[in-house]
């Protein structure tokens, strides 16, 4: 299922996928962070047992969790584990209803939100700091700041005009930090979506509604689960998505995988 996720040929041998799946199962269940896992997972022999390693065997860096889980577990792939699991539960007649529930839940995002308005003004602020600090001669071409009740548009336009005029300057200036928030910059005001934005790091989630009188702001994920409680299909949208649209799409999922 994942041969096409590693090379063949190339670089060290990588390590087995089942034990990766085996230490992120353990991490869910005891809700441990990489760390902890890792650490645990070194000198406690009925772990050692469960990952079938030997007593003495080192444990991999925590870090290679992340790269797994960012790297090796796509969408496509989580889709196909899906089907896999349910396709061996009905093999082994465990599956015995044709019921599917469908649900959602949300779940926060890890940043605060802001307007994208502040956003924008945050950047800005940023950018203007590190040229005081590295290359204060480009300080004597700032535009005029819009005030402080200033809207979207107008700072919109003002941060377009302050990244115009120090183009050439940011170039030459060899200070990385400000290279590198330049071009950040310019995507957030090419992104289309920019008024829905509420974070710079996190543009993809949205404010959405538990109840008629309270929000949150992160994602949904609609689930379509078995009345055995085994999870046949998965969407993550952003807050904002109706329920009802996805309870569809989920089921949809569903019937390809019958």
């Amino acid at each position: 299922m994942l041969r096409k996720q590693y090379c063949e040929r190339f670089g060290r041998p990588a390590k087995e996928p089942e034990m990766m799946f085996k230490l992120l199962f353990l991490k869910k269940l005891y809700d441990l962070s990489d760390e902890t896992l890792i650490s645990s997972a070194q000198t406690d022999m009925a772990y050692k047992f469960f990952l079938d390693l030997e007593p003495e065997a080192k444990m991999i860096d925590p870090s290679l969790l992340t790269k797994f889980r960012k790297t090796r577990i796509t969408e496509d792939i989580l889709e196909e584990m899906l089907k896999e699991t349910i396709q061996q539960a009905l093999d082994k007649g465990l599956i015995k209803s044709g019921t599917i529930i469908v649900d959602s839940t949300h779940t926060n995002a890890s940043v605060q939100a802001k307007s994208p308005t502040q956003i924008l003004r945050d950047m800005s602020k940023r950018l203007r700091k590190e040229i005081y600090k590295s290359a204060f001669e480009l300080s004597e071409i700032f535009p005029e700041k819009p005030s402080p009740e200033a809207g979207l548009d107008e700072e919109i336009a003002y941060t377009r005009e302050l990244l115009r005029v120090l183009e050439e300057g940011i170039a030459a200036s060899g200070n990385q930090k400000i290279q590198d928030l330049s071009p950040k910059m310019k995507e957030l005001l090419e992104d289309e979506q920019i008024r829905d934005i509420r974070s710079k790091d996190d543009r993809d989630a949205r404010f959405g509604h538990k109840t008629s009188t309270s929000t949150f702001y992160g994602y949904k994920n609609h689930l379509a689960m078995t009345q055995e409680r085994l999870t046949a299909v998965i969407s993550v949208t952003h807050g904002g998505r109706q329920m009802g649209r996805n309870y569809r799409d989920c089921w949809k999922k569903h019937r390809k995988t019958d």
